[in-house]
């Protein structure tokens, strides 16, 4: 079969002949339609996620839209080396959902990755949601736009955007519930401290590094007069920095909770749970993305290609 195969972790995948998957009892065959070129994505197949084996080739993409039996689903947790991107591959028995008639391939095959980023803690935190307040750190790129509007939608009063994208935040900034930050501008650690001392419940922080330590240390700086809920602060992402130095007063100052998020911390069937109710909102258009599309033979040519929107593979009718 052809795939996206990734050979050297230094370069794209190449649309190249793999083998066939084997079926077994665990397993179930996809003839897949759609997958999404993810951060994730991007990140194993560079060798650089957590996740990143050592053993090469294997076939890039964690999910997508694919067929089973007829079916029209949402699907992942390939066993390696097979993935999602390729005319074929093998899921878990139960590893699928199916599709919204309303909700295009290509659409779900873009929109599940970065709307489960907020919807899994949101839904799992122990911070007041409804009624609450949730900051998201990093809230202009795709995943962050996304948890801005799930955040709200799942019953928060408040939302605190910041990241650097002007443009991103002024169309956040359209709903009144939204309160904006830019990282851009010199004096951006003042606002978003200005903005946590008003009141913080959850923090989706997608940046960590320089941008984690600001505002965990407004945390703490307003932990005498804020309200004394909880805060549970969320790391999700690292686009700013996969470390910073954390003064250990701040976890002593407020009540304060600090976890991660991302595929090794959710489980599974909790995942495959939620995942209906996020296909519903996604189709029912509230949640908006940007994607662009390319066939699997220009997988390579696709895969670096400077250009706005969510990158999906279409692999078949």
């Amino acid at each position: 079969m052809k795939a996206a195969v990734v050979s050297d972790v230094t370069s794209p995948p190449r649309y190249a002949d793999f083998p066939e998957p084997p079926v077994t009892d665990d397993v179930i065959e996809v003839r897949m339609l759609a997958a999404g070129v993810h951060n994730l994505v991007r990140s194993v197949a560079a060798g650089a996620h957590y996740s990143s084996g050592d053993d090469l080739p294997f076939v890039a993409g964690v999910d997508g839209i694919g067929l089973i039996d007829g079916r029209r689903v949402y699907t992942g947790g390939c066993p390696d080396p097979y993935g999602t991107i390729a005319e074929r591959t093998i899921v878990p028995n139960g590893f699928a959902v199916p599709i919204p008639d309303a909700l295009t391939s290509e659409v779900a095959a873009a929109v599940v990755n970065p709307a489960m980023s907020s919807w899994m803690p949101l839904r799992s935190s122990t911070s007041r949601l409804d009624g609450g307040t949730v900051a998201v750190l990093g809230a202009t790129g795709t995943s962050g736009c996304l948890a801005v509007r799930i955040a709200l939608h799942l019953g928060a009063a408040r939302v605190i955007a910041a990241g650097r994208n002007a443009e991103a935040l002024a169309r956040l900034a359209e709903d009144p519930r939204v309160v904006t930050v830019s990282l851009a501008d010199a004096d951006a650690d003042e606002h978003l401290a200005a903005r946590f001392a008003e009141g913080i419940d959850i923090v989706l922080d997608y940046l960590w590094g320089p941008v984690a330590e600001v505002a965990l240390g407004a945390l703490r700086a307003h932990s005498l007069t804020a309200r004394r809920t909880p805060v549970d602060y969320v790391q999700i992402g690292a686009m700013a920095g996969r470390s910073l130095q954390l003064d250990a007063a701040i976890l002593r100052a407020r009540p304060l909770t600090i976890r991660g998020s991302g595929g090794g911390s959710i489980d599974p069937a909790l995942l495959f749970g939620e995942l209906p109710k996020i296909l519903d909102v996604a189709a029912s258009g509230e949640l908006p993305i940007a994607i662009r599309t390319a066939p699997l033979p220009d997988v390579s040519r696709a895969w670096d290609a400077d250009a706005p929107g969510r990158l999906v593979i279409t692999i078949g009718d």
